[in-house]
């Protein structure tokens, strides 16, 4: 089967560690027993692998077995489209994270945007921005009477409505007269009612009337 005693000791490697094919092993047994060159230099073969053996093992470390590995299979599945796409990936890919991130914080800003400005327009009256508005006076009815030395103090509570539920006189002093005629100014004055997340609910308005002379 062998040409050559060079031929031959190609093989005495996987010979010793018993990896050729059966029909391989015949053959170098065959031509050993007639080739005394060959037979010494098996036995230097043989030699040197129990010497190897008596050596001790030494266990790698997981960090090397692990590049081992990796470099083995790019090894054994390496292809030029393969080896072409690796590289565009590692010289895209510090580009591609910053561009990942301007778009998504693009996509953020514009869902914010459109979360604050997207409600419905209604037709009615614009409502107050303010999560609550207290209750205030839009126009008093003209007075027509006389308080007195003193100054007048009114707590005044307003409906839903905006219409006057009642009122009660804090300081000043109060006659019928003088009620008549407050009577008279408060239900005939208009109010804005207060509101509770842009919705009217009940409220009060504080109302302090003072005494003005006029001189002619």
């Amino acid at each position: 089967m062998f040409e050559s005693c060079v031929e031959i000791q190609s093989h005495f490697s996987d010979f010793v560690d018993d990896l050729c094919s059966q029909q391989v092993r015949k053959s170098i047994r065959y031509h050993l027993a007639f080739c005394e060159p060959c037979a010494q230099k098996l036995d230097q073969w043989q030699s040197l692998r129990a010497e190897l053996r008596t050596l001790p093992r030494r266990q790698v470390s997981p960090e090397v077995a692990l590049r081992l590995r990796v470099k083995l299979s790019h090894l054994l599945h390496y292809t030029p489209l393969s080896f072409l796409w690796v590289r565009c990936e590692n010289a895209l890919k510090p580009l591609l994270i910053p561009a990942m991130g301007g778009i998504l914080t693009a996509l953020i800003s514009f869902g914010l945007f459109m979360g604050s400005g997207g409600g419905p327009i209604a037709n009615g009256p614009d409502v107050a921005s303010q999560l609550v508005t207290p209750a205030h006076a839009e126009e008093l009815a003209p007075m027509n009477f006389n308080s007195g030395d003193s100054d007048l103090l009114l707590v005044t509570q307003i409906s839903a409505a905006g219409r006057v539920k009642g009122y009660q006189l804090l300081s000043g002093q109060s006659s019928p007269e003088l009620r008549r005629n407050l009577d008279r100014m408060i239900y005939f004055s208009k109010f804005r009612p207060a509101t509770n997340f842009g919705r009217p609910t009940d409220g009060q308005v504080v109302v302090s009337l003072r005494r003005i002379t006029v001189r002619g």
